[in-house]
């Protein structure tokens, strides 16, 4: 005789909850369901139905849901550790590579996830879930720069932040389908050329720049001033 359908699917919470497999299905569902809704949106309910288990199976392994995406963060972040960013040793076929590969991650069910979470950093608990990522990856582009710069590439005041920036916005300014690899590797070499010419410094080197010196006091001959102290 068959069994009810909702037993069945019962014995597949219980039994998939102590499988490697389930666990697979449940992190990818979870991704996907991120990718869609983002976190506030998110609903563990969804995740169930993508991944075929109840409900009770998501949450003996993941009580709530910070607990089964900050999961899925450290999932994406696997790939980033061992694929750290581009170090040929010139900053411009660096800038290229590096951005051509952002363009491959953010087409990914991954990248789109974690587009949704920066989107959403606002939020404390997202903040709490990926700040400490976000600041990490942030800091290895900057050294990409950095080391152009120590390399003599860039000026020394060059703000590292600034040069990735506006790459990153001439780059998303247009967005299509399908990389164009001769516009990319445009606007690199134009925020390059920016920077070398010293219009890309920091905050901090700018406001020096433009603080007014201190009016020194005219010199005046000795005998002037033994004449004031009589």
């Amino acid at each position: 005789m068959a069994r009810p359908s909702g037993s069945v699917r019962r014995t597949q919470g219980i039994l998939g909850g102590r499988s490697e497999q389930v666990v697979r299905r449940v992190l990818d569902a979870g991704l996907v369901e991120l990718a869609r809704s983002g976190y506030a949106a998110f609903r563990m309910e969804s995740v169930a139905a993508g991944a075929g288990v109840n409900k009770t199976t998501i949450y003996r392994r993941w009580p709530n849901r910070a607990a089964l995406v900050t999961a899925l963060v450290e999932q994406m972040r696997t790939p980033l550790r061992e694929g750290p960013l581009p170090d040929t040793g010139r900053l411009e076929s660096d800038l290229v590579q590096a951005f051509r590969r952002r363009f491959g991650v953010a087409r990914e069910v991954a990248g789109r996830a974690w587009a949704r979470l920066l989107d959403e950093r606002s939020s404390p608990e997202v903040e709490a879930i990926i700040g400490r990522t976000v600041d990490d990856r942030r800091d290895e582009w900057r050294a990409m720069v950095v080391r152009g710069i120590e390399r003599g590439e860039l000026p020394r005041r060059t703000d590292p932040q600034l040069v990735l920036d506006l790459v990153r916005a001439i780059v998303d300014a247009r967005r299509s389908s399908r990389l164009d690899v001769a516009w990319l590797s445009l606007a690199v070499r134009t925020v390059l050329a920016a920077a070398r010419a010293g219009t890309l410094v920091s905050r901090s080197s700018r406001a020096r720049d433009s603080r007014p010196a201190l009016a020194r006091p005219p010199v005046q001959p000795r005998g002037a001033r033994r004449a004031r102290r009589r």
